[in-house]
């Protein structure tokens, strides 16, 4: 009976084991698929104004430091709308990069920095960002609503007149880039590629 317990338990110390390092190896796999993942784009939803439609438009907005601030409309530079959270964590761990983009992109790009929370959440989250000329921070729920923003961070491109160029959620800096590129190559994202492809397909087939 001592036998049958030992051998017993050494074989359900083996089994544990086994699937330790087996949940170790799948952990490692999906870090594997996310870093591959990572650069291909911004995820973009399908709620909201569509790409290429003027994007809602908003006028006599303020920033965080008083200054006028608008979103949308005819302009003289592309506007990057970012929507986020003073609670949100992954929103912080992009602002660096965000400040760098805002500053090498100033000359043709304006950045515009949307939260909703409230004034103390606010007050708690610039007082950690750092944020000084680098872009607006506006506190206007008003302007997510439009745009039906449902998660941050989430990244929307306008062009000077206005119109949505590309759109989707930005998880980390490359995300960002994604839709910038694409403003720049006039593709809004992979998905609207593949979109693409099976709308010409349907057309070949009939």
């Amino acid at each position: 009976m001592i036998t049958f317990l030992l051998i017993a338990t050494i074989v359900l110390i083996l089994a544990v084991a086994f699937l330790f390092v087996m949940n170790l190896a799948l952990a490692r796999e999906i870090g594997r698929v996310q870093v591959r993942l990572g650069p291909l784009g911004a995820r973009m939803m399908d709620s909201g104004p569509k790409i290429a439609e003027t994007g809602p438009s908003f006028q006599g907005l303020a920033d965080h430091r008083g200054r006028p601030a608008s979103v949308g409309g005819h302009r003289d530079r592309a506007q990057l709308l970012m929507f986020t959270g003073p609670k949100c964590s992954t929103c912080k761990s992009l602002l660096p990069g965000i400040k760098a983009l805002a500053k090498a992109e100033r000359k043709d790009l304006e950045v515009v920095m949307i939260s909703d929370g409230t004034a103390e959440e606010h007050a708690e989250f610039l007082a950690g960002a750092g944020i000084t000329d680098e872009f607006a921070y506006v506190d206007a729920r008003e302007v997510g609503i439009a745009y039906q923003v449902g998660t941050t961070p989430y990244g929307v491109v306008l062009d000077e007149h206005g119109k949505i160029r590309a759109k989707g959620l930005c998880n980390q800096m490359a995300h960002v880039e994604s839709l910038l590129n694409a403003l720049e190559t006039g593709t809004p994202s992979l998905q609207h590629l593949h979109e693409a492809s099976k709308q010409r397909e349907i057309q070949h087939t009939h």
